[in-house]
């Protein structure tokens, strides 16, 4: 991990001693340790500079920062501000010349970054002399409390606790009470030459209805929306330095402190255009990453993320000087610097090094049940599709289980997998993540240790929303993006999902696929579904009576056993008699021990 702020001419040992407080972790009943304390009071003292350090909810130290009020930034807690409830992080810096009372910057970087806490060690001599605590009031949102001052030593906190948590209450009850609290968002567009239509419609304003629904599912209340016609994007603006102007009086006139653009930005086009609106400004991957941080569940699922924001985040570094200064008030107001930027790198690359491998060992991990899986011989079909089409709604319906499913915008991150039984076949259902058009690669990339069980799938359920007037171009989008993953050209049904809310029942059925009308809502067709989908995998897996003489049957049993579902061995005075169910691939390597073929499940 390394260490943040003004580091120059601070010697290898003071830097790693640094680099050690990393080790400590804070007991979850604790706000600080008396050890961490006097650490902090000796390394302070040794370099007569302020140290500063960060510590999430569950005891661990995160970042590290040295140097005085001017250097010491609050960077690593800006992404984690939420007017809603408190960030969850706490700050314990020292004060070198001796005293512990908060300066003006502690509380305004208190209230502004909504810290748990705020804590100064007065250092004196190397030593810690007294602790004084900040804390944000429990009945008023702008007041803070300051106590102490609190001995190095102090074990008990449960009072400081209750008031950290009682605050954390009060911010979420003030948002509910006050209405809708929502940044206020504007939407921008662009519309080319090449813009392609859609049943009459231009993708573009297609496109910017689906931002629409994704800034409502980050949180985001959309004030106004802008579709620029233009020959070519602009390299610096996208939408031309003239219309940026022009959305800046937008921006004014409606209050906004959000805009979103439909098509992603480089990393120098959102400074010019942050610098010129004065608002955050974010992209379509960005919105998708922040719904997508903010619903992953599983390990995987929030690895996967992590992972697809560093990637985004790692080339827009540079261009950030001006959003790390944007601290209101933290230890320090002029920024990180190059140097910061340099050490954020290499930390991101190490995060992304080491998400990576963990990753991989999930992948193994799944690789491993997979390979049991077919040792046994049980078929696996994925649920894929448009996101919000239905699919976590239609593995309930079917399985009868109890899977997330929201009407929003990628509802689920996680796969899901449940058994389900199709007559005296039984197979696995996988949910899976939802598609979109024009799905970040970096998405995709991250997500495709999960995304693998749709290409080692024995099946595919194309779900369509039916009520979508759009629905057939959303099957398009989602070949698409199967060929991108290597799965197209499997055995596939589309589900016409919704059909309750339809008025008439006029969905044409594709000739190319097997096509079944259904309701998760009532479960209309469902049966339907079922048995389409018990032919298509009977038609792959099929049982095998077979005659195996004892004088060749060894290896051939061992290899069933391997490679088929063994249902049933008997035995007469020259043979083993099995009944196996085997793809046709491997039935194809036993012809000539097959005396009878019936259907998987069945006769």
């Amino acid at each position: 991990m390394e260490i943040g702020g003004n580091v120059q001419g601070l010697k290898k040992s003071l830097i790693q001693a640094l680099e050690d407080l990393y080790d400590l972790e804070i007991p979850q009943d604790m706000l600080w340790t008396q050890e961490l304390i006097i650490r902090l009071a000796g390394l302070s003292g040794a370099m007569n500079r302020e140290i500063a350090v960060y510590v999430d909810r569950k005891g661990r130290i995160f970042s590290i920062n040295v140097g005085d009020h001017a250097t010491v930034s609050l960077d690593a807690v800006e992404g984690k501000r939420n007017p809603s409830r408190l960030s969850g992080v706490r700050l314990i810096h020292t004060h070198p010349g001796g005293s512990g009372h908060l300066s003006e910057v502690d509380i305004s970087s208190l209230k502004l970054l909504r810290l748990d806490m705020v804590a100064a060690v007065g250092v004196r001599e190397g030593s810690p002399a007294e602790i004084y605590v900040g804390l944000p009031s429990a009945h008023d949102a702008e007041a803070v409390d300051v106590l102490g001052p609190f001995p190095p030593e102090k074990s008990d906190f449960k009072d400081l606790l209750e008031q950290i948590s009682e605050a954390d209450k009060f911010l979420r009850n003030q948002l509910e009470s006050s209405g809708d609290q929502r940044e206020k968002a504007v939407l921008v567009g662009v519309r080319t030459p090449e813009t392609r239509s859609v049943g009459g419609i231009s993708e573009a304003d297609i496109s910017m209805e689906e931002l629409s629904e994704l800034a409502d599912t980050a949180g985001a209340a959309v004030v106004a929306k802008v579709v620029q016609t233009r020959e070519r994007r602009d390299s610096a603006y996208l939408v031309g330095k003239g219309k940026i102007s022009e959305l800046r009086l937008l921006v004014q006139a409606e209050g906004a402190d959000l805009v979103i653009f439909d098509e992603e930005l480089s990393p120098s086009q959102q400074r010019n255009i942050e610098e010129m609106l004065g608002v955050k400004v974010i992209d379509r991957t960005g919105l998708i990453l922040d719904i997508f941080a903010q619903r992953a569940r599983s390990r995987e699922g929030k690895l996967q993320v992590e992972l697809a924001q560093l990637e985004y985040m790692l080339p827009r570094l540079t261009g950030q000087g001006t959003a790390l200064s944007r601290l209101g008030g933290g230890i320090g107001t002029r920024g990180p610097g190059e140097t910061k930027l340099e050490t954020d790198r290499r930390h991101i690359q190490r995060r992304i090094t080491y998400l990576k491998e963990q990753l991989v060992e999930i992948k193994k991990q799944r690789g491993i049940q997979r390979a049991e899986r077919q040792r046994n011989r049980v078929p696996t079909v994925s649920l894929v599709g448009y996101t919000n089409a239905g699919k976590s709604s239609l593995l309930n319906a079917l399985c009868g289980a109890d899977v997330y499913a929201e009407d929003k915008l990628f509802a689920t991150l996680d796969t899901t997998t449940r058994r389900l039984a199709l007559g005296e076949m039984e197979i696995l259902l996988t949910d899976t993540v939802g598609f979109i058009r024009r799905l970040p690669h970096n998405l995709l990339d991250a997500f495709k240790s999960t995304l693998e069980e749709t290409v080692y799938s024995d099946a595919l359920i194309i779900v369509a929303d039916a009520s979508d007037p759009l629905a057939e171009d959303h099957i398009r989008i989602v070949d698409g993006i199967l060929t991108e993953l290597g799965a197209s050209g499997k055995p596939t049904i589309i589900a016409y999902n919704k059909i309750d809310k339809l008025r008439e029942r006029n969905i044409v059925h594709r000739s190319d696929r097997v096509c079944v009308e259904v309701s998760a809502r009532t479960h209309e067709g469902l049966d339907d579904l079922k048995e389409c989908l018990k032919n298509l995998l009977g038609r792959m897996v099929r049982r095998y009576r077979l005659r195996i003489p004892f004088h060749k049957g060894g290896n051939v049993i061992s290899w069933l056993y391997a490679n088929g579902k063994v249902l049933n061995t008997d035995y007469d005075e020259s043979a083993a008699i099995m009944e196996v169910e085997l793809d046709k691939a491997a039935a194809g390597r036993v012809l000539e021990y097959i005396e009878e073929v019936g259907t998987a499940g069945g006769s």
